[in-house]
């Protein structure tokens, strides 16, 4: 991918995908619709099924369908239901997976209030036998709370639910989650409430919409193009980067940055004292090798390294009730105690005032989290004031990038979540 391509194919790439959200948002849209004529096939189906006794009948003109329905109360729940068929081909049955909505137009007809409940009803040709024209099919159910008259309602399909009537009828162990993969027929069926019935459902229209490639799976195909894109990208830039005047110049670049980050001027580089003179520990320019190795390896061949950053809670409060003295002794203490138990590897430094740092060369992120742990429980555990647990707050964070800020911004945001959090943790970037 030469620069110039690059320069060209990144803003593509954006307008591409800008391009495609927008269209899954506004546009990409299908539908699948049912036309109601005088031809259209429709049956009743009541609670005789269940040996019920109420009466419903269908009334088919050209522009609707209407269910009348007569309850009348028996051993069984009553209700009166209208099914309709949803095969999209021959001998194939509607599959809705693709769908997010079902809208449907109806009036309803009654003085009191119910419920209208919608079923779409997966054909299941492994379900276990049972009676009826329906028997091998799945339920699955949402329920509308209708106003008088004519309304156009719309349903949500990943909102539809299997009910507990239906799990109840199968054996113990199916699958009792919602399928719509295979719907073979639209229910419409009266409500909930079990008085006396003798009511209208008329059934106007109805179809199914959504989008051809739904957000998820769209977001999903973008980002692994995008992903896609930035490995070979990163893979060019490494071939790169083995080139010896490339190599020079960035260790050079990077030893600059360095210098910079610490507040070193080059010319007085030498002659700073390189070391704290209260805990005796490096200071900031005592580091400045260290890191600088530590790019240089990376830059070369990704070599793992990990920091530490931790400070004491509440440091001035100990100052303030015991004097500085003792806060002098508690910042000693503390780094004779981890100077002790961190590996020689290890470079471990004051960074100032009661902040602390430790890098740790060839160290994955797990492994210097594991090291800050002991630390953090160490000091927690350690008697350094009399009757007055001291505690320290850790941020860790793994090399990434030849960016020394980076590095250190991410572990300082890590320490700042973990006294956010509560102070005596350790957060991780």
């Amino acid at each position: 991918m030469k620069y110039c391509r690059q320069e060209i194919y990144y803003p593509l790439l954006v307008v591409f995908t800008i391009s495609l959200m927008l269209w899954q948002q506004f546009g990409m849209n299908m539908s699948l619709n049912y036309p109601i004529d005088q031809h259209f096939n429709a049956t009743a189906l009541n609670d005789d099924i269940n040996g019920g006794a109420s009466v419903g009948t269908l009334k088919v003109n050209d522009a609707n369908v209407t269910l009348h329905c007569k309850t009348v109360n028996t051993h069984t729940f009553p209700f009166c239901s209208m099914l309709i068929p949803l095969k999209a081909k021959l001998k194939q049955y509607a599959d809705l997976s693709k769908f997010d909505t079902l809208t449907i137009d109806l009036t309803t007809v009654d003085l009191r209030r119910d419920t209208v409940l919608i079923y779409l009803l997966n054909n299941e040709q492994d379900l276990p036998n049972g009676n009826g024209r329906i028997s091998h099919t799945r339920a699955n159910i949402q329920a509308i709370n209708p106003t008088i008259g004519r309304a156009q309602y719309q349903l949500a399909l990943n909102q539809f639910y299997v009910p507990s009537w239906w799990v109840f009828a199968k054996p113990y162990g199916i699958d009792t989650g919602a399928r719509l993969d295979n719907v073979e027929y639209l229910q419409i069926a009266t409500g909930d409430n079990r008085s006396l019935k003798d009511l209208e459902i008329t059934l106007h229209a109805f179809s199914f919409s959504g989008k051809w490639i739904n957000a998820r799976d769209l977001y999903f195909l973008l980002l692994s193009l995008w992903i896609a894109s930035i490995v070979v990208h990163a893979i060019f830039l490494t071939g790169k980067m083995r080139n010896k005047y490339i190599i020079s110049k960035n260790q050079t670049e990077e030893l600059n940055k360095i210098n910079s980050f610490l507040s070193i001027e080059r010319d007085k580089y030498k002659t700073m004292a390189k070391h704290d003179p209260l805990t005796k520990l490096l200071n900031r320019a005592g580091l400045s090798s260290t890191l600088s190795t530590l790019m240089s390896e990376f830059s070369h061949s990704s070599k793992a390294a990990s920091l530490i950053m931790f400070d004491i809670d509440h440091f001035k409060q100990i100052n303030d009730q015991h004097g500085h003295d003792v806060g002098d002794q508690v910042l000693v203490s503390i780094s004779q105690q981890v100077a002790e138990v961190i590996r020689d590897q290890d470079v471990f430094a004051r960074w100032g005032g009661e902040e602390f740092v430790i890098v740790c060369p060839n160290t994955q992120l797990k492994g210097a989290c594991v090291l800050a742990e002991n630390i953090r429980s160490l000091i927690a555990n350690s008697p350094l004031i009399e009757q007055q647990q001291v505690t320290s707050s850790f941020g860790v964070a793994q090399l990434n990038s030849a960016n020394i800020d980076t590095w250190f911004k991410r572990a300082d945001e890590a320490l700042y979540k973990a006294k956010m959090n509560g102070r005596n943790k350790i957060e991780f970037s």
